[in-house]
């Protein structure tokens, strides 16, 4: 019975333990350059992600194990698969570019609309995308 009991419980646990997400969300995110980036980014350098000028806005989904975010003003869209990410939502996931240049999307722990940050393989530019409020 013991044995039973335990091996239900740990194939239980393996089972979830890709889970990452519990909720579809969508929402509006500003992506801004994170502090102590390199000034090298700040004079509008492109990262293979988007050009670094200023705030910019994009749209963010959320569906499944997929993330998806688009920017509103020049279309670009970049998905990520979120499996990768622990049973709290944090972790850090790899995407690439359209040019198949990796970079690196790190989550804090949570669900649904969160800050997330983005790093770049090819620089030292790092920006954060914050739900726009």
């Amino acid at each position: 019975m013991r044995l039973g009991l335990f091996l239900t419980t740990l194939i239980g646990l393996a089972g979830a333990s890709h889970i990452s997400s519990a909720a579809d969300a969508t929402w509006v995110a500003v992506s801004t350059l994170e502090n102590g980036t390199s000034p090298y980014c700040a004079g509008g350098q492109f990262t293979g992600q988007q050009v670094l000028l200023g705030q910019t806005d994009w749209q963010v989904d959320i569906k499944g194990n997929t993330l998806t975010y688009t920017s509103r003003s020049t279309k670009r869209s970049f998905t990520l698969d979120l499996k990768a990410l622990q049973p709290d939502g944090s972790g850090k996931v790899v995407g690439k570019d359209d040019k198949n240049r990796e970079f690196y999307v790190t989550f804090d722990p949570g669900s649904g609309a969160r800050p997330f940050h983005e790093t770049s393989s090819i620089n030292a530019c790092r920006r954060v995308y914050t739900p726009k409020t």
